[in-house]
C-alpha cells in the first residue's frame, strides 16, 4: 500500500498493557492489517515489574516488535514518540518525528501528585523548565485532549479511541436494582476518597459498585476481564467518575459507548457536560446529579434519551471515527512551511 515506514514507541513494555500499551496494539494491528510497514519499539520497563500479557498474544504477527534501552529510527520515516522530556536519549532519528501527548502530567496544573510520587513530579518539572525547546525537536505535536497547552505551533489534536463494538449497550441488560458503577484505579488522584463520601449520601434502593475491592457502601467486584467489564458498564444505570486528574478518560469513552449516562468532575480534560455527562465538584453536588438521573429512570421520565445520548458521545470516539485521522498523521504529518502556515505532505 504504502512505502512508509512507520515505529509506534511507547515508553513502557507493550507487555505491562495498561492505556498507552493497548492503544499502541490497536494501531498497530489496524495499521498492518491495512498494508502499512509498521514496527513497534518500546523500553523494557514495566512498573513493579507487571507484565499482564505476553506481546504476540496482542500484537499481530505482522508487526515487528523490540525492547532496548535505546532505538536507532534512522531508517523510519515517521516516528511517533510518546513523550518524556530527553525522550531522544532512548528514542533517536526517524524523518519525521511526533511526539505523543497521553500523560496527565503535562496537562494538570498540580506539580506533585502524592500516589504517583517523585519520577512524574521530576518529570513535569524537567517540562515545565526545558518543555519548549525539548518540544522542538518534534516536527508534530500530537495531543489526545485539546486541554494541553502546546507550546509546538504544530499541534495535532486527536481523541482517544474506544472500540464501541465491545464496549456496547446491547451486551446485556440493565440491572434491576439501580447501579451506580466505578471502574477507576482506587486512588485519591481518582477520586476514590470522594467515591466512597457519594456512596454514603445515596439511598439505600442505590447499589454502588467498583471493579476490585470494595469499602463501606461500595461493593467490590473483583478483576474485571475486558469483556467482563464491558458487561458492567452496560448493566450499570450510571458510571461514577470524580476524578481529580485526567486526560481524554478511558472510562468516560467506555461508559458512553456502553450507552451509560456518566457523573463526573468539570476537569479541562473531560467532555463537556451535556445530557450524557454530568458534572460536580463536591460530593454533595455528585450524589445530587446521580438522585437526578435515579428519578428519571424510576419515573420514567428522560432517562432512555439519556443513555442515546451517552451512545452518540461514545460513538464520536468510536475507533473507525478516529483511525482514519490517526492514519493520515502518520503517513502525512502536518508540516511547517518557511512562512508558517501548516502544510500536510502526501507519501506515495
Amino acid at each position: 500500500m504504502t512505502g512508509t515506514r512507520i515505529a509506534l514507541c511507547p515508553h513502557l513494555s507493550v507487555e505491562h498493557y495498561r492505556g498507552g500499551e493497548k492503544w499502541v496494539c490497536a494501531l498497530a494491528n489496524r495499521l498492518a492489517a491495512d498494508g502499512v510497514d509498521v514496527s513497534v519499539r518500546a523500553l523494557p520497563y514495566a512498573p513493579g515489574g507487571e507484565r499482564r500479557v505476553d506481546v504476540r498474544e496482542v500484537l499481530d504477527s505482522r508487526v515487528p516488535y523490540r525492547e532496548a534501552w535505546h532505538h536507532d529510527l534512522s531508517g523510519f520515516d515517521t516516528a511517533y514518540v510518546f513523550y518524556n522530556p530527553f525522550s531522544e536519549l532512548f528514542f533517536s532519528g526517524g524523518d519525521t518525528r511526533i511526539a505523543g501527548i497521553h500523560s496527565w502530567v503535562y496537562v494538570s496544573e498540580k506539580l506533585y501528585e502524592a500516589h504517583y510520587g517523585l519520577v512524574p513530579t521530576a518529570t513535569k518539572l524537567l517540562y515545565r523548565l526545558l518543555g519548549d525547546r525539548d518540544l522542538s525537536r518534534f516536527d508534530v505535536v500530537h495531543s489526545v485532549t485539546p486541554a494541553y497547552g502546546s507550546p509546538h505551533a504544530n499541534t495535532v489534536h486527536i481523541p482517544n479511541f474506544v472500540d464501541i463494538e465491545q464496549f456496547s449497550p446491547d451486551r446485556d441488560e440493565r440491572a434491576d436494582e439501580f447501579t451506580v458503577l466505578t471502574t477507576a484505579a482506587h486512588i485519591r488522584e481518582k477520586g476514590w476518597d470522594t467515591i466512597q463520601a457519594v456512596a454514603a449520601r445515596l439511598p439505600d434502593d442505590v447499589r454502588v459498585v467498583t471493579t476490585g475491592d470494595g469499602a463501606g457502601d461500595v461493593e467490590g467486584l473483583g478483576f474485571l476481564t475486558e469483556d467482563e467489564l464491558a458487561d458492567a458498564y452496560a448493566r450499570a444505570h450510571v458510571v461514577l467518575h470524580p476524578a481529580r486528574v485526567d486526560t481524554d478518560s478511558m472510562v468516560i469513552n467506555e461508559a458512553c459507548a456502553s450507552g451509560t449516562p456518566v457523573v463526573t468532575t468539570p476537569l479541562s480534560t473531560h467532555v463537556r457536560e451535556n445530557e450524557a455527562v454530568l458534572q460536580a465538584e463536591t460530593p454533595r453536588g455528585l450524589a445530587h446529579a446521580i438522585a437526578r438521573i435515579h428519578g428519571e429512570w424510576r419515573h420514567d421520565d428522560g432517562y432512555d434519551e439519556r443513555c442515546r445520548r451517552a451512545r452518540a458521545e461514545g460513538e464520536s470516539h468510536g475507533f473507525e471515527e478516529v483511525y482514519p485521522r490517526l492514519k493520515q498523521l502518520l503517513l502525512s504529518p502536518p508540516t511547517k512551511s518557511e512562512n508558517g502556515a501548516t502544510r500536510t505532505e502526501v507519501r506515495a
